[in-house]
């Protein structure tokens, strides 16, 4: 009984994604969840209060989903060079690999439905990113900037260089990725 409580959540939050992905936020009414999900609508709202609940768990769990795949195989031994590269790239591969969820995350982050609540959650789920830079900055290996100027300089060549290779105008080959990593690395580097 609870897995199937799961599996229906987890359909919910994928035919959620797909849709808006297809339709945008307001093409996408509960109804047509629901039927897409082959479910009815009052089986959303046991698990969802409303649209913008969904929408917001939708973003945690895409979150979420990011951190495991930046951690994946992380090792917090190591030079502090290493361990951020190893993170950067997990997390342009995951992207690279999932589409529709970065493309999700860049066009709600800031949405006025989005919740103060879901920002700091999703800050809280990101917490061993986080720790990572603080400790390099304690270790004097980055900069010592605020965090959000640290996220600012190696989250923003993410983006641009995942939109050009989304919409096809760049092909982000392993080489290019190293090459921007590096570069992230040398902005934040402590000299």
């Amino acid at each position: 009984m609870f897995e199937n409580k799961l599996d229906k959540r987890s359909l919910i939050l994928g035919t959620t994604l797909n849709l808006i992905s297809e339709q945008g936020f307001h093409g996408t009414p509960i109804s047509i969840i629901a039927q897409r999900a082959g479910v009815g609508a009052g089986t959303i709202y046991r698990y969802f209060q409303n649209k913008e609940e969904l929408i917001n768990e939708l973003f945690k769990e895409i979150k979420r989903d990011i951190i495991r795949a930046m951690l994946n195989n992380y090792s917090d031994e190591g030079d502090f060079k290493a361990r951020f590269m190893h993170l950067w790239k997990n997390m342009v591969h995951y992207f690279m690999k999932h589409p529709k969820e970065f493309n999700f995350i860049e066009q709600h982050r800031y949405a006025p439905y989005m919740s103060n609540l879901t920002r700091e959650e999703s800050f809280m789920i990101l917490s061993p990113v986080m720790m990572f830079f603080i400790e390099a900055k304690r270790a004097k290996a980055m900069k010592d900037l605020p965090l959000y100027t640290i996220i600012a300089l190696l989250y923003g060549p993410i983006v641009s260089l995942l939109k050009q290779h989304i919409d096809n105008n760049q092909n982000l080959s392993d080489d290019r990725i190293d090459q921007a990593a590096e570069a992230c690395w040398d902005a934040v580097k402590h000299n």
